[in-house]
């Protein structure tokens, strides 16, 4: 009895041992993790007429600091912008990747006229430990322009960084907990945004022709949601059918109430 008994034992830890890795294998998949290295080109057309508006480039690498795993995020832009005419513009942004989800550290957006000449910087820092984010505004000069606080309440985006950080969303877009964030933009203001999972649609983009996951981001105006979708145009987001679930295409605001309803496409 004894040695079947053994035996028993020695058969479930055999299974234990197999399984652990398969399981392991899967959740690494379903997580999605980001490129290590990659960069991408972009435009901004009109929604109305769909005549171009600025163009774009962005790129992600993978870095670690103190045994954790960081993302830099850069992006690079020249033409119309928010409520600026020929400009050029400058994003920097630094992700922490951890329990299935890009923590955003800080970023800084620089907009220049045409003669290079600084328009405004936009810089926030997410504070974990205090559950805050500190939002600035300020000029060339360094003049501060405005300056505001607002609480992490739970999964926290802003607008340089939405883009990537939703792609965790898109991989668990079955799960509840994956339904909603916040969100901190540039006016400033903080929302929270649903997620409403679409059906499957097939873009046409300056790539070509592809298949893609559809998200709608809702934003929760309380009692004045409903209302608000009448005003408001509809905001979407694209990615890939297939891990790392990469960006394709955004449809709606530019950056904030009141700015131009665009489409921003990857290109080639």
């Amino acid at each position: 009895m004894d040695n079947l008994l053994k035996h028993a034992m020695r058969s479930l830890l055999m299974i234990f041992v197999l399984i652990m890795p398969a399981t392991t294998c899967s959740g690494e998949v379903s997580d999605a993790l980001m490129d290590e290295s990659k960069t991408i080109k972009g435009i901004y057309v009109y929604k109305s007429t769909l005549k171009p508006r600025s163009a774009f480039s962005s790129s992600t690498e993978k870095f670690s600091r103190d045994g954790k795993v960081f993302y830099k995020i850069t992006e690079q832009g020249r033409g119309d912008y928010d409520k600026y005419e020929n400009v050029t513009w400058k994003s920097d942004a630094e992700v922490e990747e951890k329990e299935s989800l890009l923590y955003v550290i800080y970023s800084l957006q620089i907009i220049r006229d045409k003669d290079e000449n600084i328009l405004v910087k936009h810089e926030k820092r997410f504070d974990y430990d205090k559950k805050k984010i500190c939002y600035t505004a300020s000029d060339g000069e360094g003049k501060i322009l405005m300056k505001r606080r607002f609480p992490i309440k739970g999964k926290t985006t802003d607008n340089i960084t939405m883009m990537h950080f939703l792609e965790r969303f898109v991989a668990h877009r079955n799960e509840k907990a994956y339904r909603n964030f916040y969100l901190i933009s540039n006016e400033p203001k903080f929302y929270r945004i649903n997620i409403k999972v679409m059906e499957s649609e097939e873009l046409e983009l300056p790539i070509g022709r592809i298949k893609a996951i559809k998200l709608r981001l809702i934003p929760d105006m309380g009692l004045l949601t409903g209302l608000a979708g009448l005003f408001i145009p509809p905001t979407f987001v694209w990615y890939t059918e297939e891990p790392p679930y990469s960006w394709l295409q955004y449809e709606g605001l530019e950056t904030s109430l009141g700015s131009m309803h665009i489409v921003a496409s990857i290109s080639p």
